[in-house]
């Protein structure tokens, strides 16, 4: 028989797992390092495997405590999410919660217009949101840990199943002082022998793909190319002068200090689509109704492209 693992031991788990380092973590639990210690000790005997790799000058998780991380801080969320959901029915509020993830560009303006329709008809409703890579959020669908996502195509697997919501072109965004940033619109060859910032593909492999098959089609060579796991973080390189970027024109919508951005002119300037998928075999009543008002907001809205 399995004995039941306590929260305080979890938690003092966690932490030691966040800051790798008996001191820090005892530190941040206001205890001293012996009873931390102490605890840790009695969590893996209790669990029968090691959950840290000690040496004088450091602290690793084993494979087991990377495990048993994962799964704390599931049940962390869980706790979390049963204690408001208890207080809100105790209230005689409407219970629901849902678990979204998306993308970044989308999470700008288009997410909000989703989240300000759908808490019009369930105001009671929670929200778990999280930014994370495409491929993730089918892996987590699949795994029945999300109840929506808001994505990149392609979804392909027959167990999900999936809306478009919207099609959008790319712009380009430079540097203020850049020789670009004086002409109202661009057009491809205009990349060519530039540095470039691009989304790094395995966290975007469609639109990293989509973007350099575009430019490879008209034969335009980048000098250097530089790699950037999200937007903001392209948009950092662009605004430190090192290189511009051609990026979905939603994410024009948010100012960044030292940045222009400018349209893209051409037939076959390709466009990203966004998608929202669930899994078929619903598990939450709340998804349908979110994806419907989803769909719904997508179809309002307008994307602002530069002037």
């Amino acid at each position: 028989m399995y004995s039941s693992l306590e929260f305080r031991v979890l938690t003092s788990f966690l932490v030691l797992a966040d800051e790798l380092s008996f001191t820090r973590a005892a530190r941040r639990l206001n205890m001293t390092q012996p009873p931390l210690s102490l605890q840790i000790k009695q969590l893996e005997a209790q669990l029968g495997t090691p959950l840290f790799e000690r040496t004088k000058r450091s602290v690793r998780l084993t494979p087991a405590g990377a495990v048993l991380r994962a799964q704390a801080e599931k049940l962390f969320d869980i706790e979390h999410r049963t204690r408001q959901l208890v207080v809100q029915a105790g209230r005689g509020d409407d219970v629901g919660h849902l678990s979204i993830d998306l993308t970044a560009i989308s999470a700008i303006e288009l997410v909000p217009n989703m989240l300000r329709r759908f808490s019009a008809r369930m105001p009671g409703a929670l929200y778990s949101l999280r930014e994370v890579s495409s491929e993730a959020m089918l892996q987590a669908l699949l795994r029945n840990e999300l109840d929506v996502a808001i994505l990149r195509p392609p979804i392909t697997d027959a167990r999900l199943q999936a809306r478009r919501l919207m099609r959008e072109t790319h712009v380009l965004a430079v540097p203020e002082g850049h020789r670009l940033a004086t002409q109202r619109s661009v057009r491809v060859n205009d990349l060519h022998g530039e540095s470039l910032a691009t989304l790094e593909r395995r966290h975007g492999q469609y639109a990293h793909d989509l973007m350099l098959g575009w430019l490879a089609e008209h034969n335009v060579v980048p000098l250097r190319i530089h790699d950037g796991a999200r937007y903001h973080a392209m948009m950092a390189l662009v605004t430190a002068g090192i290189a511009i970027a051609v990026i979905p024109a939603s994410a024009a919508a948010q100012h960044v200090p030292g940045v222009v951005f400018r349209r893209i002119s051409g037939k076959d300037v390709p466009a990203l689509e966004l998608w929202i998928a669930f899994h078929k075999e619903i598990g939450n009543a709340m998804t349908p109704p979110f994806v419907e008002d989803a769909v719904v907001a997508a179809a309002q809205y307008k994307v602002r492209a530069p002037s």
